[in-house]
Protein backbone atom coordinates (compact mmCIF):
# COMPACT_ATOMS: atom_id res chain seq x y z
CA UNK A 1 0.00 0.00 0.00
CA UNK A 2 1.49 3.37 -0.96
CA UNK A 3 2.19 5.94 1.72
CA UNK A 4 0.38 9.26 1.66
CA UNK A 5 2.48 12.31 2.43
CA UNK A 6 1.19 15.84 2.71
CA UNK A 7 0.76 17.39 -0.79
CA UNK A 8 2.78 20.48 0.18
CA UNK A 9 5.65 18.23 1.35
CA UNK A 10 5.48 16.38 -1.97
CA UNK A 11 5.62 19.67 -3.91
CA UNK A 12 8.57 20.91 -1.84
CA UNK A 13 10.46 17.67 -2.51
CA UNK A 14 9.95 18.18 -6.24
CA UNK A 15 10.88 21.83 -6.53
CA UNK A 16 12.56 23.83 -3.81
CA UNK A 17 15.45 23.73 -1.44
CA UNK A 18 14.30 22.05 1.73
CA UNK A 19 15.71 21.18 5.14
CA UNK A 20 14.75 17.72 6.41
CA UNK A 21 14.29 17.06 10.12
CA UNK A 22 13.06 14.43 12.57
CA UNK A 23 10.75 14.97 15.52
CA UNK A 24 10.13 12.42 18.26
CA UNK A 25 7.62 12.06 21.07
CA UNK A 26 8.76 9.82 23.92
CA UNK A 27 6.60 8.92 26.93
CA UNK A 28 8.66 8.67 30.11
CA UNK A 29 7.48 7.88 33.65
CA UNK A 30 7.28 11.52 34.71
CA UNK A 31 6.45 13.29 31.45
CA UNK A 32 6.17 13.16 27.68
CA UNK A 33 9.28 14.58 26.00
CA UNK A 34 9.14 16.05 22.51
CA UNK A 35 12.48 16.58 20.77
CA UNK A 36 13.62 17.43 17.27
CA UNK A 37 16.86 17.09 15.34
CA UNK A 38 17.57 20.80 15.07
CA UNK A 39 18.59 23.60 17.42
CA UNK A 40 16.16 25.70 19.46
CA UNK A 41 12.43 25.15 19.80
CA UNK A 42 10.09 24.03 17.02
CA UNK A 43 6.29 24.13 17.13
CA UNK A 44 4.45 21.53 15.04
CA UNK A 45 0.65 21.26 15.17
CA UNK A 46 0.59 23.23 18.43
CA UNK A 47 3.16 20.96 20.15
CA UNK A 48 6.53 22.33 21.28
CA UNK A 49 9.59 20.22 20.38
CA UNK A 50 12.95 20.99 22.03
CA UNK A 51 16.00 20.91 19.78
CA UNK A 52 18.77 18.45 20.57
CA UNK A 53 20.80 19.18 17.44
CA UNK A 54 23.76 16.94 16.72
CA UNK A 55 23.38 15.26 20.12
CA UNK A 56 20.67 12.95 18.75
CA UNK A 57 20.73 10.27 16.10
CA UNK A 58 17.87 8.17 14.71
CA UNK A 59 18.76 4.61 13.70
CA UNK A 60 17.71 2.93 10.47
CA UNK A 61 13.96 2.65 10.05
CA UNK A 62 12.88 -0.15 7.77
CA UNK A 63 9.74 -1.90 6.59
CA UNK A 64 9.25 -5.21 4.89
CA UNK A 65 6.65 -7.36 3.22
CA UNK A 66 6.90 -10.09 5.87
CA UNK A 67 4.91 -10.01 9.09
CA UNK A 68 7.91 -9.02 11.17
CA UNK A 69 8.64 -6.43 13.83
CA UNK A 70 11.29 -3.95 12.75
CA UNK A 71 12.68 -1.75 15.50
CA UNK A 72 15.03 1.20 15.51
CA UNK A 73 17.17 3.16 17.95
CA UNK A 74 17.34 6.70 19.22
CA UNK A 75 20.76 7.74 20.49
CA UNK A 76 21.33 10.73 22.75
CA UNK A 77 24.91 11.79 23.42
CA UNK A 78 26.53 14.45 25.57
CA UNK A 79 24.54 13.43 28.66
CA UNK A 80 25.66 15.17 31.86
CA UNK A 81 27.04 12.51 34.26
CA UNK A 82 25.08 14.11 37.10
CA UNK A 83 21.81 13.49 35.22
CA UNK A 84 22.64 9.96 34.03
CA UNK A 85 20.97 8.01 36.85
CA UNK A 86 17.88 10.23 36.76
CA UNK A 87 17.65 9.78 32.99
CA UNK A 88 17.80 5.99 33.23
CA UNK A 89 15.25 5.76 36.07
CA UNK A 90 12.76 7.81 34.04
CA UNK A 91 12.77 5.39 31.06
CA UNK A 92 9.65 3.24 31.08
CA UNK A 93 9.91 0.10 28.92
CA UNK A 94 6.69 -0.34 26.96
CA UNK A 95 5.92 3.39 26.87
CA UNK A 96 4.98 4.96 23.55
CA UNK A 97 7.59 6.33 21.13
CA UNK A 98 6.73 8.04 17.84
CA UNK A 99 9.10 9.48 15.21
CA UNK A 100 8.09 11.76 12.33
CA UNK A 101 9.98 13.03 9.29
CA UNK A 102 9.36 16.62 8.28
CA UNK A 103 10.54 19.34 5.95
CA UNK A 104 11.07 23.05 6.46
CA UNK A 105 11.93 25.83 4.07
CA UNK A 106 15.05 27.98 4.37
CA UNK A 107 13.12 30.47 6.50
CA UNK A 108 12.60 27.74 9.11
CA UNK A 109 8.88 27.27 8.49
CA UNK A 110 7.53 23.71 8.64
CA UNK A 111 6.16 22.58 5.28
CA UNK A 112 2.89 20.68 5.51
CA UNK A 113 2.35 17.99 8.13
CA UNK A 114 5.30 15.80 9.17
CA UNK A 115 5.03 12.17 8.11
CA UNK A 116 5.00 9.50 10.83
CA UNK A 117 7.79 7.03 10.06
CA UNK A 118 7.79 4.99 13.27
CA UNK A 119 5.37 4.17 16.05
CA UNK A 120 6.21 1.71 18.78
CA UNK A 121 7.38 1.34 22.34
CA UNK A 122 10.58 1.94 24.27
CA UNK A 123 12.71 -0.96 25.44
CA UNK A 124 15.59 -0.99 27.94
CA UNK A 125 18.22 1.71 27.33
CA UNK A 126 21.90 0.94 26.94
CA UNK A 127 24.62 3.27 28.20
CA UNK A 128 28.07 3.84 26.76
CA UNK A 129 30.47 5.78 28.96
CA UNK A 130 33.42 7.27 27.12
CA UNK A 131 36.28 9.45 28.31
CA UNK A 132 34.59 12.63 27.09
CA UNK A 133 30.87 11.88 27.01
CA UNK A 134 28.05 9.57 27.98
CA UNK A 135 25.71 8.15 25.34
CA UNK A 136 22.29 6.61 25.96
CA UNK A 137 20.75 4.45 23.24
CA UNK A 138 17.02 3.79 23.47
CA UNK A 139 15.89 0.67 21.64
CA UNK A 140 12.48 1.30 20.11
CA UNK A 141 10.37 -1.73 19.26
CA UNK A 142 7.54 -1.97 16.77
CA UNK A 143 4.18 -2.96 18.26
CA UNK A 144 4.31 -6.15 16.22
CA UNK A 145 6.95 -7.47 18.64
CA UNK A 146 4.00 -8.38 20.88
CA UNK A 147 3.08 -11.12 18.39
CA UNK A 148 6.15 -13.09 19.47
CA UNK A 149 5.38 -12.83 23.19
CA UNK A 150 3.31 -15.33 25.14
CA UNK A 151 -0.15 -14.07 25.99
CA UNK A 152 -0.27 -15.45 29.56
CA UNK A 153 -4.06 -15.60 29.27
CA UNK A 154 -6.14 -18.73 29.91
CA UNK A 155 -9.56 -19.96 28.82
CA UNK A 156 -10.99 -19.93 32.33
CA UNK A 157 -13.86 -18.10 33.98
CA UNK A 158 -11.51 -16.33 36.41
CA UNK A 159 -9.29 -15.05 33.59
CA UNK A 160 -12.28 -13.88 31.55
CA UNK A 161 -13.66 -11.93 34.52
CA UNK A 162 -10.41 -9.94 34.80
CA UNK A 163 -11.31 -8.07 31.63
CA UNK A 164 -15.11 -8.57 31.61
CA UNK A 165 -16.36 -8.79 35.25
CA UNK A 166 -20.01 -9.52 34.38
CA UNK A 167 -19.38 -12.09 31.62
CA UNK A 168 -20.34 -15.63 32.58
CA UNK A 169 -19.63 -17.23 29.19
CA UNK A 170 -16.64 -19.19 30.48
CA UNK A 171 -18.42 -20.46 33.60
CA UNK A 172 -19.07 -23.83 31.95
CA UNK A 173 -15.63 -24.35 30.40
CA UNK A 174 -14.12 -25.84 33.55
CA UNK A 175 -17.09 -28.23 33.96
CA UNK A 176 -16.62 -29.45 30.37
CA UNK A 177 -13.09 -30.65 31.17
CA UNK A 178 -14.52 -33.63 33.08
CA UNK A 179 -17.36 -34.44 30.67
CA UNK A 180 -17.27 -37.40 28.29
CA UNK A 181 -19.18 -36.25 25.25
CA UNK A 182 -20.03 -38.77 22.55
CA UNK A 183 -20.42 -37.16 19.17
CA UNK A 184 -23.38 -38.15 17.02
CA UNK A 185 -25.43 -40.12 19.52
Amino acid sequence: MPRQIDPSMYSALQTGTIIPFFIAELAFKTSVQRVWSGVGNLTVDGQLFVGVGSFAQVGTIQEGTNVEAYGTTLTLSGIDPVLLEESLVDVQPGAQAIIWFGLMNQAGNVIGTPYQIFSGTMDQPSVSVGPDSITITLALENRMIDLSRASNRRYTSADQRIQYPTDSGFSWVEVLNDQALIWGS
